[in-house]
This record gives structure tokens, C-alpha cells and sequence, in this order.
């Protein structure tokens, strides 16, 4: 194998190492991509729900006020055991 053919075929293998990252880079981008979207959609449910949970103890405050009694007291007998 001469000089010419050895950096033919190191070019060839770097244009492929390139190619691979490339698209290594190109699918981690889309995975970003679609990791903020998931992100975006939990942050709004979230928004939501705490919308809906604030009206529900403004318009009941007794009742929340139960309710969260309930929840604790039955979570400290769980633990308890």
C-alpha cells in the first residue's frame, strides 16, 4: 500500500466517523427537542391543576381543611407501622 492509498483510506474513515457523528448529533438534538416538549406539556398539566385545586380550597375551605386532616392522619398511620 502506498502513501496515496493509505490517505485515501484514512479520508474515507474519517468521513464516515464524521457521518456517524452526524447524525449522533442530529438525533440527540431531536431527543432535546422532544424532552423540552414533554417538559412543556407536564408544566401546563401542572399549571392546571393547581388552577383547579386553589379554586376548589377558595370556594371549600372547610372541606380542604378536612380533607387535608384526613390525608394526614391516614398517612401518619401508615408510617407509623
Amino acid at each position: 500500500m502506498n502513501k496515496d492509498q493509505a490517505a485515501h483510506g484514512l479520508d474515507a474513515i474519517k468521513e464516515g466517523v464524521k457521518g456517524i457523528v452526524d447524525q449522533g448529533s442530529q438525533r440527540v438534538g431531536e431527543i432535546k427537542d422532544r424532552v423540552v416538549e414533554v417538559k412543556d406539556q407536564a408544566m401546563s398539566r401542572g399549571g392546571a391543576i393547581l388552577d383547579r385545586t386553589t379554586d376548589f380550597i377558595k370556594a371549600n375551605p372547610l372541606k380542604s381543611v378536612a380533607m387535608a386532616f384526613g390525608v394526614g392522619y391516614v398517612g401518619m398511620r401508615l408510617f407509623r407501622r
